[in-house]
Formats: C-alpha cells, structure tokens, sequence
C-alpha cells in the first residue's frame, strides 16, 4: 500500500462519521416518506375529524372549546396549521417528526460532549440510534401520534437534571407536561433526585404547573376558564375505563385486551401496587444513598419510568415512549443494556404491529416477556447499586 492509500484511507477513518451521520439520516428519512400517506385509525377515526372540527371553527376561535381530548398547547399547533395550505395529514406527521429529529440530535449531542471529550462517532451513533428506531419512526411517520414531542422535552430535562441545570430542567418537564400528561411517569426520578440530594428547592416542583397554565393563556383569552388544561388532564385519567389498552403490562396477566369489566374495583388496586413499588424503590435508594452518575443516573431513571408503566391499568402500548429512548441511551453507559434495550424495541414493534397491520402476536407472551425485560433492568439497577457501594468502600 502506497502512503497516498494509507492517507486517504486514514482520513475516510477520521471522517467516517460523517457517513455514517449522511446515511442513517437518508435511511430515516426514507422510511419517513415511504410512510407518509398511511392513514392509521386514530387518524381517521380522531385526528382528522378534530382538525376538521378547529378548521371548521375558525382556527384559533377553536380554542374557546374543547376539541377531542387534545390539550391546549397541541390544540393550539394545530389551529395554526389549518391557516396553512397543508393536508391534514401531513401537518400532524410533519409536527412529529420534527420532534424525531430534535429528538435525535439532543441525544447525539449529548453523547458528543460527554465526559469532557467530544467524540463525533459516539455522538453519530446516538442520533443514529433515535432517528432510525423502529419505535420512533412508526409512532410519528405511520401512526401519526405526537409521543416524540414531549419525550423531547423530557429527554432535554434529564439532561439538563444530570448537569445541575434545576431551573431549566424543571421548565423543560413543565413544557412536556403541557403537551402530554405521561410525562408524569418521569416524575418519580424527579423527586428522588430532590430527595437524596437536596440541591434545589421543593419550590421548582412548582414551575410545572406554572408553565401549563402559561400553555394555556391563549384559551383563557379565547373565553376559556383558568384553570382550563388542569380540568382537561384530571378528565383523562378515566377516559378509557379498560384495564389495559394493547399494552403488555402486568395488569394483562388477569386481563384480556381493552377488558371494562372489573375496571372500578381492581383500577385502584394496581394503582396502589404501583405507587408501594416505586415508593420501595425510592426507598431503597434513600436508605442506600445511592448516587445518581453517570450510567446510575440512567438505570434509575429508566428503572422508575418503566416501573410505573409496567405496573399501572389504563396503560396504552405507546405510554412506554419515553422509558424506551432512556433505554437507548444507557445503552452507551452500560453494553449490558444492550440486550433488554433490543427486547424492548422487539416488544413495541409487535404491539405497534398489533395495531397498525392487524399483527397476530399474542399480548400474553409479550407480557412474560416483558415481564423477563424488566427482571433484567431490575438486575441491572442493583448491580449499579452494588458496583456504586463497592467503590463507596474503597
């Protein structure tokens, strides 16, 4: 090999993740566009319907009525969309996606600047990871749902909550919250995080129900009451009254898809099962002092979400959004979640295969298996304790 071979090889090396970046951003956009005019049945049967029902009422004046169960803030993008010449359709997926791609360079950013050093490939493989995940792409692109845009705000606050940035991390969750009320399944890590290091005030808890309310002024100037967004999201907690939603949960151990029969009596139960769960491991923590660093940080913080999820009735299959980025990006702290991290995506794949293309999995072998991926995070969790105690003796 001559030096001119060895030195551009040497620099293709150097620069390979530029095409590695190019190419995993033309694969994502391609299954983007291929899927651009599937109209799934949320779509159909709600999403288009509520557009046409805000178009119909004038765009913005929509807002002086409550339309679907959209809240404010969304119902709020979407008025605005209709004063555009854009196909309903394609404005909603266009909204998600671009939350995909915000979602994807934040995670690919964040790993580009760990740890002091920036590393360009560690940083292409975490954007890479996102933008290329079956879960991502099918949510926004072929089910047109939104889940991407407040997992974008959560992601951003876990973020800015691992570097001490309080103030901002509690306005990036209240933003979440204001687009979707599962942010909530985040907030566990949250008030650990108060708990075990009392670096900031209780007071920040607050700024979530600030920023909804602020979310909502252009109801309240509508003619809508003030205290509008928090009414609608108390209003969902029982909207679908079905013990589990597609969702393989533990509560689809004792009952079959969409079950409404015994919802009143076993709902509170699991919800209270769900609530002594998470406080035990809370707990636990406490008791153990265990430190919140680096790949710690993401085991806990994915352990506590996915735990609320997998225990809680009610649950649709899409609720674990953001438990399965997290996922992802504890995959760089720690290989050992490399494993469960790919189950989980197997697991969504078929629930969203399920829904979107009458799939035939049957949800009680999701359930074990999911079931066995939370046993591994479980594992994983108590061994970060361990490892975190073992150097605590040194």
């Amino acid at each position: 090999m001559t030096s001119f071979e060895r030195n551009i090889l040497k620099k293709i090396e150097n620069k390979l993740w530029i095409f590695i970046l190019m190419v995993a951003f033309a694969a994502g956009c391609y299954v983007r566009f291929m899927l651009r005019s599937n109209v799934s049945e949320d779509m159909y049967t709600y999403l288009l319907n509520w557009y046409t029902d805000i178009k119909n009422a004038g765009g913005l004046p929509a807002l002086s009525e409550q339309v679907g169960n959209y809240n404010v803030l969304y119902q709020f993008i979407i008025a605005i969309f209709t004063y555009l010449p854009i196909p309903p359709v394609f404005a909603y997926k266009a909204l998600s996606i671009a939350f995909d791609l915000l979602l994807a360079c934040i995670t690919g950013l964040y790993l580009f600047d760990r740890e002091e050093k920036r590393d360009c490939l560690l940083g292409t493989l975490g954007f890479s990871l996102i933008w290329l995940s079956p879960v991502v792409s099918l949510n926004s692109s072929m089910w047109g749902q939104c889940d991407s845009i407040y997992t974008f705000f959560v992601i951003a606050a876990l973020f800015s909550l691992e570097k001490e940035r309080f103030n901002k991390a509690f306005i990036l969750l209240g933003i979440a919250f204001a687009f979707k009320l599962q942010a909530i399944f985040i907030l566990p890590f949250f008030i650990y995080r108060y708990l075990s290091e009392r670096k900031f005030s209780i007071v920040r808890f607050l700024y979530i129900p600030a920023i909804m309310w602020i979310s909502t002024i252009p109801a309240i100037i509508a003619g809508r009451g003030i205290f509008t967004g928090f009414r609608l999201y108390f209003s969902q907690t029982g909207e679908y009254g079905a013990l589990t939603m597609n969702s393989p949960g533990f509560v689809s151990l004792i009952a079959y898809d969409y079950q409404v029969l015994h919802y009143d009596e076993l709902a509170p139960i699991f919800i209270l099962l769900t609530a002594v769960i998470v406080g035990s491991l809370i707990f636990y923590a406490l008791v153990k002092k265990f430190e919140l660093k680096d790949s710690s940080y993401w085991s806990y913080a994915l352990l506590l979400t996915y735990t609320c999820v997998f225990f809680l009735p009610a649950m649709h299959e899409r609720y674990g959004y953001i438990y399965e980025i997290i996922a992802i990006i504890y995959c760089f702290k720690n290989k050992k979640a490399i494993v469960p991290c790919a189950l989980l995506q197997l697991i969504s794949m078929c629930t969203y295969g399920y829904y979107l293309m009458q799939g035939t999995v049957p949800l009680k072998s999701l359930v074990l298996l999911n079931i066995l991926v939370y046993i591994m995070y479980v594992c994983l969790f108590f061994k970060e304790e361990k490892a975190f105690r073992g150097g605590e003796d040194e």
